[in-house]
């Protein structure tokens, strides 16, 4: 715009650059005499104007543009730059940018001189936005490749401590078993005796404990199967919640539902997603011991449905949200977490080819979770 100020003294001048190489919808990007300048931020791939310019190379008088032109508001916006030109700015697969000019400053015809200089111009000009997109192509691309590899070294960790927390469950189940039998077998021969009574229902309480924990680590490593059957996730959140409505109440929280009538249905498996939930409102309500309030909201996101659920907590410190999805880490007390819930949850979204994260926020935490949703 500096060059067609200072070089060709134009008066007033627009650049539409194309959105994409699947489309050929051009965006306004840069304009001169902005007080007056007409409202059209785009042309369409069924426009006039584009199909004019479409086998045209170098510049065009606006003028012949105006008189191939039906549509009304096109002429109109033409007739802004009367007496200009308009240019095609092509790179190697086609036509890239538009550059409308106007009349000089000083109302002198363009020359000959002008047309070489600002098809040169426009070359470089077509260079110049060719490279910013793949620039920001190559961004996007870097960008996806170190998530792409993130998420394979995490899979590759869990698988390690799955096949590990397997071979853990396999040898410590069957002493278990025996253990709590002969267990009962005491609690029968001492039923006489209060303190031995106590004392041998508190290590079957342990015990349950353990297994609880092998029950976990199984899951972990065998995750159920995901049958891929058209749902509708909304309902299995409701259901969810409407079965832990006792803790909500006994812990003084109030769980809202805010959900976009936009929300489009997944295919997945309605049991996995449950435990999902599961795990995610029970962390939320430890995260609140005084009470609050938990907010589920849904909507629908790039043809995938977003889930949120917010919790009026006081979130996680930055340094642990990057471990809080890993096997057996916990930011709970001691004895009240193993640390599978979130690992097990990880998991199975990444079976229904989604995400699921954590982030903090003004109110408090919250986990994000993003599936894509089902086929028409």
């Amino acid at each position: 715009m500096s060059i067609l100020t200072t070089q060709i003294k134009v008066s007033k001048a627009a650049v539409f650059q194309r959105q994409s190489r699947q489309n050929r919808v051009f965006l306004l990007t840069n304009w001169l005499d902005v007080e007056h300048f007409p409202s059209r931020s785009r042309f369409e791939e069924d426009s006039d104007v584009i199909k004019n310019l479409a086998e045209n190379k170098s510049a065009v008088p606006v003028n012949e543009i105006i008189a191939a032109t039906s549509d009304k508001y096109e002429k109109i916006f033409l007739q802004f730059f009367e007496n200009g030109l308009v240019i095609p700015l092509r790179s190697g697969w086609g036509m890239n940018g538009i550059l409308f000019i106007g009349p000089k400053i000083d109302h002198t015809e363009i020359t000959d001189d002008d047309r070489e200089f600002l098809f040169l111009l426009g070359g470089q000009m077509a260079v110049a936005l060719e490279n910013a997109r793949l620039y920001e192509a190559e961004k996007r691309a870097i960008a996806d490749l170190q998530a792409t590899q993130e998420q394979m070294v995490h899979t590759e960790r869990l698988a390690a401590l799955g096949e590990m927390s397997a071979k853990i469950a396999h040898e410590i189940n069957n002493p278990l078993g025996i253990i709590k039998n002969y267990l009962m077998l005491l609690k029968k021969a001492n039923r006489d005796k209060e303190d031995s009574f106590k004392y041998v229902e508190i290590v079957g309480q342990e015990i349950d404990r353990i297994t609880g924990i092998v029950k976990e680590l199984l899951q972990f490593h065998r995750p159920r199967h995901v049958d891929h059957r058209k749902i509708n996730v909304l309902n299995v959140i409701e259901e969810v919640a409407t079965f832990l409505s006792p803790q909500f109440d006994q812990a003084k929280i109030k769980c809202t539902r805010k959900f976009s009538i936009h929300s489009p249905e997944i295919e997945g498996s309605p049991e996995n997603l449950k435990q999902v939930f599961i795990n995610i409102l029970l962390n939320a309500i430890d995260a609140m011991p005084g009470g609050g309030e938990i907010l589920i909201l849904s909507n629908r996101r790039d043809g995938h449905l977003a889930l949120e659920f917010h919790d009026t907590g006081s979130g996680v410190k930055e340094e642990q949200i990057s471990k809080i999805f890993e096997p057996f880490y916990t930011t709970k007390e001691e004895g009240k977490g193993t640390g599978l819930g979130l690992a097990v949850s990880y998991g199975i979204i990444k079976k229904h080819h989604g995400s699921i994260a954590f982030k903090n926020t003004d109110r408090g935490g919250c986990v994000e979770i993003i599936l894509p949703a089902a086929k028409k």
